[in-house]
């Protein structure tokens, strides 16, 4: 554990960035990308599965109303979409990657993470709009903090250093 809280220091003195921030967005991308590659695999499989089960619930039970609750919000979640299935591969290599640019103490990684969330801010904003949840928008906003926090809380400098503007 010291050697954890050690190499957390020295990164914070170098390159102001914390192993937490790097072990947090790392297991984020793996998971994510697992996820994807799940959902390639398997999904469809599962998917089926699920709907043999519910056909044979509601062939004894028609109107079972927690089996018609489940058709509605398993359905779309389950039903695998090449989108959602590349999104979430690419997600999670994309933030894999950006830790460990952050761990090389590389501005790109820097530049990924945060441009990833910048990127993915509006399709969250939408989401918790639409499907308010007290996880996704204190997902949000962990993001958001971190972002600000691997650009020193100076947004400004990092847009202009990015864009090479004056």
């Amino acid at each position: 554990m010291s050697r954890i809280i050690e190499r957390e220091e020295a990164l914070e003195k170098e390159y102001h960035v914390s192993i937490y921030i790097v072990i947090y967005k790392f297991l984020l991308g793996v998971s994510e990308f697992s996820l994807g590659i799940a959902m390639a695999f398997f999904g469809e499989k599962i998917y089926r599965s699920y709907q043999f089960s519910l056909l044979r619930e509601l062939s004894e039970d028609p109107p079972d109303l927690l089996a018609r609750i489940s058709e509605t919000v398993v359905s779309s979640v389950l039903a695998p979409s090449t989108f959602v299935v590349v999104s979430l591969i690419l997600l999670g290599l994309t933030k894999m990657a950006g830790a460990v640019g952050l761990v090389r103490k590389q501005n790109w990684g820097v530049d990924l993470l945060v441009g990833l969330t910048i990127l993915m801010a509006p399709f969250q904003i939408v989401s918790l709009i639409l499907h308010p949840r007290i996880l996704d928008f204190l997902f949000l906003v962990v993001g958001v903090v971190i972002a600000l926090y691997l650009v020193e809380f100076k947004p400004k400098a990092w847009i202009s250093r990015v864009l090479r503007v004056g």
